[in-house]
């Protein structure tokens, strides 16, 4: 095989990559007006009610609300907002609420301790702080376990699901790593919260990272490995 067909390849392998990310984007089709006006219309209870009711019941402003168009019987979906939370009911047609959700601002672990941020635009929330050595240097080994998600929830990686920790050098990971991991200490869980520009940059990484995504980390560092 010559380089020009090993670019060929290459190129086709970016195009059908970028080609699943569009489709991925596009897979839920609206419902028809008439099915829609249908089943609303099957309610007992509109939006103006379920509204005065999810704000009665959690006593917070409401943020959104709409009728849920995916389940198999009507169901209003409302979002409140308070000073401390948002949370999330789901109302029946008869009125009643049938679920209720906090809403947590970031993907993965829960944790209400304190977001910080560095003068790089990295952000991370310690969810345990270590007690173990920190890697001296940004060309340290270290292995960790970890999480990844989207800003939306989507995870699309996880050592933890595999049962496989990951080791790698500090400084052959994105920049986000290098600097959130690099000052964590050995037994610390640490959520990071990585800009674009410290990721995956404008580009993204075709299918499962769109461009200039956010990206944010539940991890884990389990130690440093000596070279």
């Amino acid at each position: 095989m010559n380089v020009l067909q090993i670019i060929i390849i290459l190129i086709i392998v970016a195009l059908a990559g970028a080609l699943t990310a569009a489709i991925a984007d596009y897979t839920s089709i609206p419902p028809a007006a008439k099915d829609l006006f249908e089943r609303v219309s099957l309610s007992e209870t509109d939006l103006t009610a379920a509204i005065a009711i999810a704000k009665e019941t959690t006593g917070g402003a409401v943020n959104s609300a709409r009728f849920r168009p995916d389940t198999s019987v009507v169901m209003i979906e409302v979002e409140t907002v308070t000073a401390e939370k948002r949370e999330r009911l789901m109302i029946t047609s008869d009125g009643k609420v049938s679920n209720r959700e906090d809403i947590m601002r970031f993907p993965g672990v829960d944790t209400s301790n304190p977001l910080q941020r560095t003068d790089s635009g990295l952000m991370y929330i310690d969810v345990t702080e270590g007690t173990g050595e920190t890697p001296p240097s940004d060309s340290t080994n270290v292995k960790v376990h970890y999480t990844g998600y989207l800003v939306d929830g989507t995870k699309f990686d996880s050592s933890v699901d595999r049962g496989m920790p990951a080791t790698f050098p500090l400084n052959r990971v994105i920049k986000g790593w290098t600097e959130g991991v690099g000052s964590m200490k050995v037994g610390g869980k640490r959520k990071l919260i990585i800009p674009f520009d410290m990721a995956y940059g404008a580009n993204g990484r075709p299918p499962s990272i769109p461009p200039r995504a956010t990206l944010i980390f539940d991890v884990e560092l389990l130690e440093i490995v000596n070279n």
